[in-house]
C-alpha cells in the first residue's frame, strides 16, 4: 500500500516491511500480493484499488512505480469487465494511465501499452484545453472520463499483461531471407506499399493475394522502419491493417496477431462519424495513426512472411556503403560488434574515414531505431556529448545539432555522452558516463555522394520592431506582459512565434538584454521548455533539439511530480526551474528573423464597472476585503452573486487571474458548508466539482462555514465567514438589465416563551444556575442543539440588550466571539462579521481565546474580556425570529424596570421645566446608576429618535456634577470630550452617550420613581487627617485612610508601613472603601486588609477590632492551607483569603487628630490622653470624647 504524505498521514497496518521514499514523500508498505492486492484469476494480473487516496495523476503513477508496478492500462474487454466489478460499489472517479501528454500525439497508456481498446463516457474525451489525464469513473459503468492532471482522485495500479494471447514480438535475426521483388525485408517479414488507392476492405483481400495481410506494426522499430526504410512519404495516407469493425470501440489486426503497440495522432483515436470510423491509417509527416471511414480509397502497406530462407552464401550489400554497411538518404552507417567507451568509439569510426553518427531529423531518428532497436544490447553509443562545453551538447564532427531525442527526464543536469536505448525505450537517448562499455553506430557519406555546398551568404533578415535578436541567432525575442488569462505558448502561436527556446550562451544573451533594458528585473518568465509526457525527456514547445541547459542548483526536481514547465529567472545568471504549468508569469515569445508578426490577440472587453467578460458570464474581483455577508451583499446589488465554480478550466482561469492582479492571499467564492459539514453552492448550483487543498476541509472551530479560493494554487480552504477577505462575483450577461429584486422583508413571528425579542432575534440567558454553566464549546454546542448559536453582538444596540437584561445575573456570560482560529483575531462563531467591539479596560489580554460578557463589578457591566475556553460560565444564545407565543404588550404610562418605574416625557422643554413636570408625576428626573439602566432607558429612547434630559446637573451645584436625587455618581457614561460645560445640564444622546447642554435648551426627558432611596451620608466625627506631601489621607466619619497603589508589599511589610491595616466595620465603610479603590484597579486590583487568621483558625484584625461584620467574595474564605491574610478586591470591595507572601497595594487606617484650645502645654495633653488611655492601650475616637466628656 502506498500513502502520499502530502495527505492525512496514516499507520501502515499491512503486514510486511515499510520504507520512506524521500525523493516523492511516499511510505511503500511492502506487503504481500494477496495481502494489497486483487488477482485476476484467468490472467494473473494484479490490481491495487487506492480509492481512499487523493493523488494528483503524476504523483498516483509516482506511487505505483514505488511498487514495481504501473497506472492501470486497460487493453482487453474482460479486463474491463473485471475492474467494473472491482471497483462497482466505489462512486468516485480513479486516475489510471491514459494520457495525452505528448503534445505531438494521441491518448496513450502510460507505461507503453497499447491503446486500442476505447471505453470513453458520451461526450468524452472533452476537448477542453488540459484535460489531458484520464480516470475511470465507477459511478458511471466504470466509463472513462479525461479530466486536468492536477485534479486529487483515487488510483489503480497494475502488475502484469492483461492480455490472453500468447505472441513473440519479432526480434532482429542475422538469418537472411528472401521476400518477392519490389518487397523490403524486415525482422523477418516482408514489406511493400501499394500506392493503387483502394477502401480498407479491398486493400485488405489485396493482401491476401499476395499471401500476405495488411500491415501490422508490433513496436517502435517495425513502425520506424516503415517510416525511414519503406519509401513512405509525408504526405502519405496509407491503410494498415488494424480495425474495429468485430467489436466496435475494441481494436484488431486483421492478421490476428495481438496488439502490442499503437502511435496516434494528436485527438486519435476519434471514432466520429457516429462511430463510423472502424479502419486505421498511417499518415501525416510522422507516420502516426488516426482512425477513418473504411470506404475511404487510399493507398496501403502490406505484410507477409518471406518465401523461404536466402542461402547463407548470398549477402546484398547496399550500394555506395562498404560490405556490413546499411544505408539510408546519402550516408552510409556500421554497427560496431564491440563493446567500446564513448572515446574508443569515436577513434574507431574515425579510423573507418567515419564518424560516430549524428541524427539530423525524426526520418533518420527512425532508421537508427529500427537499425538497433530490436538487438539485445542496451546502449549504442552517438555523436552527442557535453563534455566540451558544460551545459552544451555538441556533435564530435562539429555539425550543427537540428534534432534531438531525449528518454525520461533527461538530460537533466546530467554532464556525459549520449547512447541510444534499445528494447521497450527503442530509440530515446540517455546521458551516461563517457567511460562505460557500449556498442556504436559509425556514420559516413555513401560512395558517389558529392557533400552539399557551404550556402552562400545571404542577405540577414531582420526582425520585427521592437524584438531583440543578434547576427549569430535567427531568432527574434521578446518579452511579453499581457495581462491575459492564458500563459502558454498560445499567445506566442498566436503572434506567428512560439515560447522561446534558449539553445546556447547567445540566445541567453539576447535574452537577458531583452528583459534587462524593459526593466524586468527578478521577475521570473515562462521559456518553450516543457516535461509532459512521462515517457520522454524534456522538449522545446517549438520542436527544437534540446541541447543546452542551465539550470539552477538542485533543479529540475520535478517537486511532487507536477513541475512539467519551466521558468527563467530575471537576472543576469538567467538560471531555469522547472515549475507546475499553472503558475502565472510572464512570458518571452520567439518568432523567426523575416517571419510576419499577426496581430497580437485582444484581450475580452472590460466593462467600465470593472466586471471581467468571459463568454457569456462576468467576473468582479473585489480590492476590499470584508466579511462573506457584505461581499455577497455587494454582488447581489450588481446582478450577481459569489462565483460557482464548474470545472477545473473555470477555477484554473479565476486563479490564474488573483495570481497575477490579486493581493491578497485568498478570496471568497461561493461555496458553503453547513454544520453538518455538506456543501452546497449558495445560489443552489449541484455541486459536481471540488477543488480543496490538503487537509481541507477541516472545520476548525466547527465553525468554518464559507470557502475562499488560496490565491498560491487556487485551491480551496473553509474559513469562518467573518473573517475579511476579499470575493470574486459572477453573473450572466443576460442578467445585467435584469430588475433587482426587492429587499426581504423582517421575517414574521416572534420568540418561544422564555426568549427575549430583539431586533429580529430572540435571546435567552443561561447560568443564574451553577448547574447551567458551562465551558464556551459546550455553550455552543447547546446553543446550536437549540436551533441557533452563541450570542453575535451586531451593535451597541444589542449590547446595550443584553446588558440591561443580564442585570440580575450573577455569573459572566459566554458570547460568540472568539480568536481559536487565527490569534488575535476575533470572529463570531455564527460567521457574522465584526462591526462593532465592547473591550473592557486592558483586553483583549491575548491570554485566552474565548470571550466573555463582565457583569461585574457594576461600572464593568457588559464589557468584553478575554477567558480561558474551558471555565464554565452563563452564556446568551441566540436564534431567529419565528412563528412562536405573541408578544407580551407593554403599559402604556411608567415603565417598570428593575426595582424604579420610569416616564418618557415626549414634548420639549427646558431642564428646570422637565423637573418640575416630574415632580408633578411623584418622580424626578432619572438617575442613572449602572450600565443595565442605561441600557434599557437609552433602547427605550431610540423608539421616540430624540434626546432626553436626565437628572445629572451642575447648576445646582456649585459646578460639581452630581445627581438631584442624590445618588452618588458611580456609573458614568461620558461622550468623548464631556462633559464640556463648567455649569449645565445633561441628555442622553441618540447615540447611547451623555452630553451637557445648556438648561435652557429643549428635549423630551425621562422621569424615575424608585423603590429604594439614595443613602446619606455618615456624619463626619471631629478631627482632622494628618496633612503631607507624601501622603493624601482621606476623612472617613472618626478615622483617616490612605490607599497606597504604586507600590507593592507583603502582608507583613505593608503592616509595619501604615499605622495600622485597615479594618472595616460595617457596610458603610466598606462602601466607602469601594468607591475610593475602584478607580486605582488599573495599579493594583486587590489591596490588603488588616484582617488575618490566627493559629486557632480564627479571623481577627489587626487593630483588634471585633469581627461582626464581613463581605467575602462568594466561595469565600477558602480552606487553603496558609491563605492566612486578607485582600479586598477593588472593582468591587469584596474579600478574598490569599496567602500572606503575595505583593499587591494596602490600605492603612487611623484615627482623626482631635485638636483642642486650652492654655496647657502639649506635654500635659500628651500625660492627659496617657492616663485617659490606661495601659496605653488603642483608644478609638468614640472612646476619647466619652473620656472627654
Amino acid at each position: 500500500m502506498v500513502l502520499f504524505l502530502d495527505t492525512d498521514i496514516k499507520i501502515c497496518h499491512f503486514p510486511g516491511k515499510c520504507i520512506l521514499q524521500h525523493i516523492f514523500l511516499f511510505l511503500v508498505c511492502q506487503a504481500s500480493i494477496d495481502t494489497l492486492w486483487y488477482t485476476d484469476p484467468l490472467t494473473g494480473v494484479h490490481y491495487q484499488i487506492n480509492s481512499q487516496s487523493a493523488l494528483m495523476w503524476h504523483q498516483a503513477r509516482k506511487s505505483c512505480q514505488q511498487q514495481n508496478a504501473e497506472l492501470l492500462s486497460i487493453t482487453e474487454l474482460h479486463e474491463q469487465t473485471y475492474l467494473a466489478g472491482l471497483t462497482r460499489t466505489m462512486s468516485s472517479s480513479l486516475w489510471f494511465g491514459l494520457n495525452s501528454l505528448n503534445f505531438n500525439s494521441g491518448w496513450q497508456w502510460s507505461g507503453g501499452s497499447p491503446f486500442r481498446y476505447l471505453n470513453w463516457v458520451p461526450g468524452s474525451p472533452s476537448p477542453e484545453p488540459g484535460k489531458i489525464c484520464a480516470a475511470l469513473n465507477p459511478g458511471k459503468v466504470a466509463k472513462w472520463e479525461n479530466h486536468e492532471c492536477d485534479r486529487k482522485l483515487g488510483y489503480i495500479c497494475k502488475k502484469g499483461n492483461a492480455t490472453l494471447e500468447s505472441f513473440i514480438i519479432p526480434s532482429e535475426t542475422n538469418v537472411p531471407i528472401k521476400c518477392p521483388a519490389q518487397w523490403m525485408t524486415y525482422a523477418g517479414h516482408c514489406y511493400i506499399i501499394q500506392r493503387d488507392t483502394k477502401i480498407w476492405k479491398d486493400a485488405l483481400t489485396s493482401c491476401r493475394k499476395e499471401d500476405g495481410d495488411l500491415a501490422s506494426i508490433h513496436n517502435v522499430e517495425e513502425y520506424s522502419f516503415i517510416v525511414s526504410q519503406l519509401g513512405y512519404k509525408p504526405t502519405d495516407e496509407l491503410w494498415i491493417g488494424l480495425n474495429d469493425n468485430k467489436v466496435q470501440m475494441y481494436f484488431e489486426w486483421s492478421d490476428g496477431t495481438p496488439v502490442t503497440y499503437t502511435k496516434w495522432l494528436r485527438g486519435e483515436p476519434t471514432h466520429a462519424n457516429n462511430m463510423q470510423e472502424d479502419c486505421v491509417v498511417m499518415k501525416g509527416q510522422d507516420g502516426y495513426w488516426a482512425d477513418h471511414a473504411c470506404e475511404k480509397k487510399l493507398a496501403y502497406i502490406c505484410k507477409r512472411k518471406p518465401l523461404a530462407e536466402a542461402s547463407g552464401e548470398e549477402e546484398i550489400n547496399d550500394p555506395g556503403c562498404q560490405r556490413g554497411w546499411k544505408r539510408h538518404g546519402f550516408h552510409c552507417y556500421m554497427i560496431a560488434s564491440t563493446f567500446a567507451s564513448f572515446y574508443e568509439a569515436n577513434q574507431t569510426c574515425g579510423r573507418n574515414q567515419a564518424y560516430l553518427t549524428t541524427v539530423e531529423n525524426r526520418y533518420e531518428q527512425a532508421f537508427l531505431t529500427s537499425l538497433t532497436g530490436l538487438r539485445p544490447e542496451k546502449y549504442f553509443w552517438i555523436g552527442l556529448s557535453n563534455i566540451q562545453e558544460k551545459g552544451t551538447f555538441k556533435w564530435t564532427n562539429d555539425e550543427a545539432v537540428l534534432f534531438t531525442h531525449w528518454n525520461s527526464e533527461m538530460p537533466g543536469r546530467k554532464s556525459g555522452c549520449v547512447a541510444m536505448r534499445t528494447g521497450i525505450a527503442g530509440g530515446l537517448w540517455d546521458v551516461v558516463k563517457c567511460e562505460e562499455k557500449a556498442k556504436f553506430l559509425c556514420k559516413q557519406w555513401a560512395e558517389g555522394v558529392t557533400p552539399p555546398p557551404i550556402p552562400t551568404t545571404t542577405p540577414v533578415p531582420t526582425c520585427p520592431e521592437g524584438w531583440d535578436s543578434n547576427n549569430r541567432i535567427s531568432f527574434c525575442f521578446k518579452v511579453s506582459t499581457k495581462n491575459l488569462n492564458k500563459n502558454d505558448f498560445r499567445y506566442c502561436r498566436a503572434i506567428g512565434g512560439d515560447l522561446a527556446t534558449i539553445n546556447g550562451k547567445e540566445e541567453q544573451y539576447v535574452v537577458w538584454r531583452s528583459i534587462a533594458e524593459n526593466g524586468y528585473y527578478n521577475q521570473k518568465f515562462w521559456i518553450g521548455l516543457y516535461y509532459l509526457n512521462p515517457d520522454d525527456g524534456f522538449a522545446w514547445s517549438d520542436g527544437s533539439p534540446m541541447i543546452y541547459t542551465n539550470w539552477a542548483y538542485g533543479e529540475p526536481n520535478n517537486y511532487q511530480g507536477m513541475e512539467l514547465c519551466v521558468e527563467l529567472g530575471g537576472d543576469s545568471s538567467m538560471l531555469w526551474n522547472d515549475r507546475h504549468c499553472d503558475y502565472v508569469y510572464d512570458w518571452i515569445c520567439e518568432i523567426k528573423k523575416g517571419a510576419k508578426v499577426n496581430p497580437e490577440p485582444t484581450e475580452p472587453p472590460t466593462p467600465n464597472d470593472g466586471w471581467i467578460i468571459q463568454e457569456d458570464r462576468q467576473y468582479y474581483f473585489s480590492t476590499e476585503s470584508v466579511p462573506m455577508e457584505k461581499a455577497r451583499e455587494f454582488c447581489k446589488k450588481n446582478f450577481g452573486d459569489l462565483v460557482v465554480i464548474e470545472g477545473d478550466s473555470e477555477r484554473k482561469m479565476l486563479w490564474r487571474y488573483i495570481l497575477k492582479n490579486g493581493k491578497e492571499d485568498a478570496y471568497f467564492i461561493g461555496l458553503e458548508l453547513s454544520l453538518d459539514k455538506q456543501v452546497s453552492w449558495m445560489d443552489g448550483t449541484p455541486v459536481n466539482f471540488l477543488a480543496w487543498a490538503a487537509h481541507e476541509p477541516n472545520f476548525a472551530n466547527n465553525d468554518e462555514n464559507c470557502v475562499v479560493m488560496y490565491k498560491n494554487l487556487g485551491l480551496w480552504n473553509d474559513i469562518n465567514c467573518g473573517y475579511p477577505n476579499p470575493f470574486i462575483c459572477e453573473r450572466h450577461n443576460s442578467s445585467i438589465n435584469a430588475t433587482l429584486s426587492p429587499t426581504t422583508p423582517s421575517p414574521a413571528g416572534g420568540c418561544p416563551e422564555t426568549w427575549l425579542l430583539f431586533q429580529n432575534k430572540c435571546y435567552k440567558m443561561f447560568g443564574s444556575n451553577e448547574d447551567e454553566r458551562l465551558s464556551w464549546h459546550a455553550a455552543r454546542t447547546a446553543c446550536v442543539n437549540l436551533g441557533g448559536n452563541l450570542v453575535t453582538i451586531p451593535n451597541e444596540q444589542v449590547q446595550a440588550f443584553l446588558t440591561f437584561h443580564l442585570k440580575d445575573s450573577v455569573v459572566d456570560t459566554w458570547i460568540g466571539l472568539n480568536d481559536i482560529n487565527h490569534e488575535l483575531k476575533y470572529l463570531w462563531t455564527d460567521g457574522s462579521g465584526v462591526y462593532f467591539t465592547n473591550w473592557g479596560k486592558g483586553f483583549p489580554s491575548g491570554q485566552a481565546d474565548c470571550v466573555l460578557m463582565r457583569n461585574r463589578p457594576v461600572k464593568e457591566a457588559g464589557k468584553w474580556v478575554d477567558e480561558s475556553c474551558g471555565n464554565n460560565k452563563g452564556y446568551v444564545c441566540q436564534i431567529n425570529k419565528g412563528f412562536y407565543h405573541s408578544s407580551t404588550a407593554v403599559p402604556a404610562n411608567f415603565i417598570r424596570y428593575d426595582n424604579s418605574s420610569y416616564l418618557f416625557v415626549r414634548s420639549k422643554m427646558k431642564w428646570e421645566d422637565a423637573r418640575r413636570k416630574c415632580i408633578h408625576e411623584s418622580s424626578d428626573l432619572a438617575s442613572i446608576l449602572d450600565p443595565y439602566s442605561h441600557s434599557f432607558l437609552w433602547l427605550r429612547m431610540l423608539k421616540y429618535g430624540e434626546p432626553v434630559w436626565i437628572g445629572l446637573n451642575s447648576n445646582l451645584t456649585e459646578g460639581r456634577y452630581e445627581w438631584i436625587d442624590n445618588w452618588k455618581l458611580k456609573y458614568t457614561k461620558w461622550a468623548k470630550g464631556e462633559p464640556k460645560q463648567n455649569i449645565g445640564c445633561v441628555y442622553l444622546d441618540l447615540g447611547g452617550a451623555w452630553k451637557t447642554a445648556s438648561c435652557d435648551e429643549n428635549y423630551y426627558s425621562i422621569c424615575k420613581w424608585s423603590d429604594v432611596k439614595a443613602p446619606t451620608d455618615p456624619p463626619q466625627l471631629p478631627g482632622k487627617c494628618p496633612e503631607s506631601e507624601h501622603r493624601a489621607w482621606i476623612p472617613f466619619r472618626g478615622h483617616c485612610y490612605f490607599i497606597e497603589s504604586s507600590s507593592t508589599r507583603n502582608w507583613a511589610q505593608a503592616s509595619l508601613e501604615c499605622a495600622s491595616l485597615v479594618s472595616v466595620e460595617d457596610s458603610a465603610e466598606a462602601n466607602f472603601l469601594a468607591h475610593n479603590l475602584e478607580p486605582l484597579e488599573e495599579k493594583s486590583s486587590t489591596f490588603w486588609t488588616g484582617m488575618y487568621r490566627n493559629v486557632d483558625g480564627q479571623w481577627l484584625w489587626l487593630d483588634s477590632t471585633a469581627v461582626d461584620f464581613v463581605n467575602w467574595n462568594v466561595g469565600e474564605p477558602s480552606s487553603q492551607q496558609n491563605e492566612h491574610c486578607v485582600e479586598m478586591y477593588a472593582n468591587s470591595g469584596y474579600w478574598n483569603n490569599i496567602y500572606c507572601s503575595s505583593y499587591k497595594g494596602y490600605v492603612c487606617k487611623k484615627p482623626k487628630n482631635l485638636c483642642f484650645t486650652i492654655s496647657t502645654s502639649w506635654v500635659s495633653i500628651f500625660i492627659f490622653f496617657i492616663l485617659l488611655c490606661k495601659d496605653g492601650a488603642h483608644c478609638s475616637n468614640q472612646e476619647w470624647l466619652h473620656k472627654l466628656k
